[in-house]
């Protein structure tokens, strides 16, 4: 518990302290973010805010990971941060590149998600091979040869899950904290990383908490769904991110609902997609979602434990 303790207070105090000067250089540079014209009006103001602070965050986490935890189970959930992480810098950049809010394309960042999902799946069952999935309240359930593409959906899906809930000041990164700093409670390996990912994300929250002054970028978003999932994934109880990852969730199908109710039916469910904007638009302020949605999601953590 105080090598957990410790990577956590070591991790916070890096993210807090490097991220100062990574906004100053995007400012200099006047490199920010750009906002997507169907988002909400409230968010024009947040134009030019500094960005992509997973690229700062990240590697932080990642690396007292290793020095503190060094096993085969962290290194790859270390590896599926790299990958995934490159593909939120891809996407990143090129908004930068391009000085508009349209990165990578929805089709190839999906395809990439998917692809390097499927190589972290054959890789775990090189340390663990299972093809059982615990799920809370009906115990494991085999799936056979169908649980690799149900694995790899859900890494990809998580991965977009937490990229989906980056829309409000504070709120993904809190959500993660309060999902996964339960989990420390319990005796599980899964601890040696978890405490400098809080860390570092509460490092970063230092400067992403409304008002923000700074924002992850899919660098950090889109590492934090795929690790959290391959956390899970390692261990085949994928399952219990139906707690640990519920509001995540519950913003990706959100958007899912909005989608499908607009096509077959021509309306909409919520005033905007995800939900964390409908909730916007009957003027909730952000710090408010932030708040409310992390104690549902800490809510969802603690039945996660009753469950485990």
């Amino acid at each position: 518990m105080y090598r957990e303790a410790f990577s956590f207070l070591l991790a916070f105090l890096l993210a807090a302290i490097v991220i100062e000067p990574f906004k100053r250089y995007q400012r200099k540079k006047k490199i920010g973010q750009y906002i997507r014209e169907e988002g909400p009006d409230l968010h024009n103001y947040k134009t030019g805010t500094p960005t992509a602070a997973g690229i700062v965050f990240l590697p932080i986490a990642l690396a007292i990971s290793v020095i503190f935890a060094f096993r085969i189970e962290v290194l790859l959930v270390v590896l599926a941060g790299v990958l995934f992480g490159l593909i939120g810098l891809v996407d990143d950049v090129s908004k930068i590149v391009k000085k508009n809010a349209s990165g990578l394309s929805g089709k190839k960042k999906l395809l990439l998600q998917l692809a390097f999902a499927s190589a972290i799946v054959l890789l775990i069952q090189l340390i663990n091979p299972h093809t059982h999935m615990a799920v809370p309240l009906l115990g494991e359930i085999d799936f056979g040869l169908a649980y690799y593409p149900i694995s790899t959906v859900v890494i990809a899906g998580m991965s977009n899950a937490v990229n989906l809930a980056d829309g409000v000041d504070g709120l993904a990164g809190s959500m993660y904290i309060f999902s996964l700093a339960p989990m420390m409670l319990l005796p599980v390996w899964q601890n040696g990383i978890i405490a400098p990912i809080c860390g570092a994300l509460a490092g970063f929250l230092w400067h992403n908490w409304f008002p923000a002054t700074v924002f992850m970028g899919d660098t950090g978003s889109i590492s934090l769904g795929a690790m959290i999932a391959v956390m899970f994934a390692l261990d085949g109880r994928e399952g219990f991110l139906l707690f640990f990852g519920m509001m995540f969730l519950v913003e990706m199908f959100s958007v899912i609902i909005q989608v499908f109710s607009f096509k077959v039916f021509g309306k909409r469910v919520f005033r905007m997609s995800p939900i964390h904007h409908h909730f916007e638009l009957l003027n909730w302020k952000e710090s408010k979602i932030a708040f409310r949605f992390s104690l549902i999601a800490f809510i969802g953590a603690v039945f996660g434990l009753l469950s485990w």
